[in-house]
């Protein structure tokens, strides 16, 4: 049954509400007083929403099924596809890449891009991800030991810096100096340009207003600016790179297994042009890095909090002899001997997703049945649905992953990678969610083996701008920051 969510401006709706509250507690409460199919009221007089969290349905919605429409096999997720406006905005951010197309044009890009990230691949860039990582290591300590080997550090800007190195570099052949070269630093600041306008009221207004109005996209508005400054310059980027490879001549690229090979594969087998392929780029350089550094950071910034979980995880880590170089795990170690550091990963994108919410339009009527064709998919409070996940569904317990019993019935919980919504689901789950949790978990077994992390005293909440960015209270125009005193380990 839908429950109506009463009150709500009477010009901005539960929109404003939802903009201003932080730790998407404003999905959270409804969730837990009103259930799993919740009607919100639009801004400005428009559409109102529908907020599913219920399995069943979001399973309806996301997984591919099979139909009988031209005798041929259809996709229920071709009905619920992203609203124009939102697909203008992920334009404006990265470009016409995949979380852009829809359709028959997603299912086939994706077809063309999907074998860079199986688990062979992956494998193939251990090497690269491990050498990054012992990189990205070694300047944190030079870091510290300035600081007689303990200080107190923005970690998202470091792990920042180390997922972008990655992706450059198991991606494109591009060295992003674990974050001092002037490309990287470029990036860095137009990405926090995007954040602190996304903190203000312009931010608020800005998506309603070309919501409403869509004309307005054809204005030069400062929203969409800040926005789009962060693609022209991931795209200058990336035009250097595809003239600097020698896959991009004529007749390369055609066996070439790296990412770079694929995309301009894709491009060519879907007739697309160069600016098609640039935005491809952006796209994975965004979505490389920007999320899974999120992700690192929330981890570190649990552990701190829970010195038992981090003193169990790093024994873990430290008494383990892998098979790869210098006692490192290997690609399949990670996946199977490390059991703890898999519960930790998988209970931070439990609490933690970086796209902390889905929002889809109806295109015509359904079974469920609708009455909203605007529907909102809270990833976050899906992920933390105390019907589902138990009381202690908001506590940082990585057991839960461990013990017998200790998760929801599988017939009970979205059917996910890893029973979380937080890769999404069906057709247009995340392409490389396998390289983003073989990357983490390199990441958190480096920092654990040679760094300490304890709490600042800060008090840091987050709020989906547009991927979920933490800030400290009180300092929030200081940017998106996680701060974290962190130790040098002795070697």
């Amino acid at each position: 049954m839908i429950r109506i969510q009463t009150g709500g401006h009477w010009l901005w709706g539960h929109e404003k509400l939802i903009w201003e509250t932080p730790n998407d507690s404003f999905y959270h409460k409804n969730v837990e007083e009103l259930g799993s199919a919740i009607a919100l009221k639009g801004a400005c007089f428009g559409r109102d929403t529908l907020v599913i969290t219920d399995p069943a349905a979001l399973n309806h919605i996301n997984i591919k099924m099979k139909g009988t429409d031209s005798n041929k096999p259809k996709n229920y997720y071709s009905n619920y596809a992203r609203e124009n406006f939102r697909r203008q905005r992920i334009e404006y951010l990265v470009g016409r890449g995949l979380p852009w197309s829809e359709g028959d044009e997603h299912r086939r890009e994706r077809q063309l891009i999907s074998p860079a990230f199986t688990h062979e691949q992956i494998k193939n860039m251990s090497g690269e991800i491990h050498g990054a990582t012992q990189t990205f290591i070694d300047r944190l300590r030079n870091h510290l030991s300035s600081s007689k080997s303990e200080a107190t550090v923005n970690m998202l800007h470091w792990t920042s810096a180390v997922t972008l190195d990655i992706i450059g570099i198991i991606g494109f052949g591009h060295d992003f100096q674990c974050g001092t070269s002037p490309e990287s630093r470029t990036i860095r600041n137009c990405w926090s340009r995007v954040f602190d306008i996304s903190t203000t009221f312009t931010g608020f207004i800005a998506p309603i207003a070309l919501r409403t109005f869509p004309w307005l996209t054809k204005l030069s508005i400062t929203f969409m600016k800040e926005q789009s400054e962060f693609k022209a310059t991931v795209k200058t980027l990336a035009k250097e790179m595809v003239d600097n490879s020698a896959k991009a001549m004529p007749g390369d690229g055609e066996t070439g297994k790296d990412l770079l090979s694929t995309l301009i594969r894709t491009t060519r087998a879907t007739g697309e042009d160069l600016d098609r392929l640039l935005d491809h780029i952006v796209t994975f350089i965004f979505a490389g890095h920007e999320t899974t550094s999120g992700t690192a950071a929330f981890s570190l910034f649990e552990l701190a909090r829970n010195p038992d979980i981090q003193a169990r995880l790093r024994q873990e880590i430290t008494g383990f002899e892998g098979s790869g170089p210098d006692g490192e795990p290997s690609y399949a170690e990670f996946q199977t001997k490390l059991p703890l550091l898999d519960a930790v990963c998988k209970e931070t994108l439990r609490m933690y997703p970086v796209v902390s919410r889905l929002e889809r339009t109806a295109a015509k009527d359904d079974v469920l049945p609708l009455r909203f064709p605007l529907i909102t998919m809270p990833v976050i409070a899906a992920n933390c649905d105390t019907t589902i996940w138990g009381p202690d569904a908001h506590v940082f317990r990585p057991q839960r992953w461990l013990e017998e019993g200790g998760l929801p019935p599988a017939n009970s919980v979205v059917s996910g990678i890893g029973q979380l919504f937080t890769f999404g689901d069906g057709p247009r789950v995340c392409v490389g969610y396998r390289l983003a949790m073989f990357e983490l978990k390199v990441i958190l077994a480096a920092l654990l083996r040679n760094f300490e992390f304890l709490p600042t005293g800060d008090r840091v909440e987050y709020m989906p701008w547009p991927t979920l960015q933490p800030y400290v209270v009180g300092k929030k125009e200081a940017g998106a920051q996680l701060p974290l005193t962190v130790k040098s380990l002795a070697a």
